[in-house]
């Protein structure tokens, strides 16, 4: 009898100890973390990686049926007159080509890479405002051309394309395309924001060249008026070069331009060009 109770008790106990081991075991698997399967990696696949970027597309501010006039400045830059006028630029969405003296590019470079950052168009006007007259030597002509370039390119990092004679003296051994005007505000002379806005707005036309500077309070006054007034009437302001390549003129080194007259009557685009005559000589002001 005692030896059946025994084996009765180990025969108990080996049931238990079973019925144990298999329960630790099935609560296990509920708390097991399965691996995610993964496809096995196939090395004859070349893998895209899409970047995606902030820059927008660029696209041109007008339509080749647009009135376009060019607004250009002289003489600057003069921070003072000249942030005045990119903030009207920037407020109405507009350009403008600015013709800097190299000379004064260092002392207010920070006008200078804002008008370039704007989309406004940055051409030479000699390095010292000197004028390159037919008697000028060709290597005056030359360093006052390379040493203005080399001062621009220098803030702005682009050449330069264009450049404006000072007192419009033009000279055929100059080594760029010579930008003249057709609309002259006489702001030099004047120095009075009511007589610059008429002598604009009363004689601004669609292809026309705009000559101020940005050396005058009222100038800036002016701007401040004339941008807006000709927006409302119709027209968009342009770059040179803009200007030029809507109306499919290509410029040429050494030859000058003073407007860009749209296509009539299926006739090539009109530039207007002058010979080496001075339209409006001024000796303008030194600001500093």
């Amino acid at each position: 009898m005692k030896q059946n109770k025994k084996m009765l008790v180990v025969a108990v106990a080996a049931i238990l100890l079973v019925c144990a081991i298999t329960a630790i075991g099935v609560n296990s698997k509920k708390h097991d973390i399965q691996p995610q399967k993964t496809k096995p990696v196939d090395e004859n696949i070349t893998h895209v990686t899409t970047e995606t970027t902030t820059e927008a597309p660029t696209t041109k501010r007008f339509n080749s049926d647009d009135k376009l006039i060019a607004l250009t400045f002289d003489d600057g830059p003069y921070s003072p007159v000249t942030e005045r006028i990119l903030d009207v630029l920037e407020k109405n969405n507009s350009v403008a080509t600015f013709f800097v003296v190299g000379d004064r590019v260092d002392t207010y470079q920070k006008s200078l890479k804002r008008a370039f950052d704007l989309g406004c168009q940055i051409g030479s006007h000699t390095y010292s405002h000197t004028y390159l007259k037919s008697s000028t030597s060709d290597e005056v002509i030359k360093s006052e051309i390379d040493k203005s370039l080399s001062a621009i390119k220098n803030i702005t990092g682009e050449d330069v394309i264009i450049m404006r004679p000072p007192g419009g003296f033009c000279n055929e051994r100059i080594s760029l395309p010579e930008i003249m005007w057709s609309v002259d505000s006489l702001d030099w002379k004047n120095r009075n924001a009511d007589k610059n806005y008429n002598n604009v707005m009363n004689n601004v036309y669609d292809g026309c060249i705009v000559l101020m500077h940005d050396l005058y309070p009222a100038t800036a006054d002016a701007v401040e008026r004339i941008v807006p007034q000709l927006i409302a009437d119709g027209y968009k302001l342009v770059t040179v070069s803009e200007l030029m390549e809507a109306r499919g003129i290509t410029m040429e080194a050494g030859k000058s331009y003073n407007s860009a007259k749209p296509v009539v009557e299926e006739t090539t685009s009109e530039a207007t060009s002058t010979t080496s005559t001075v339209s409006t000589e001024y000796t303008p002001d030194t600001v500093e």
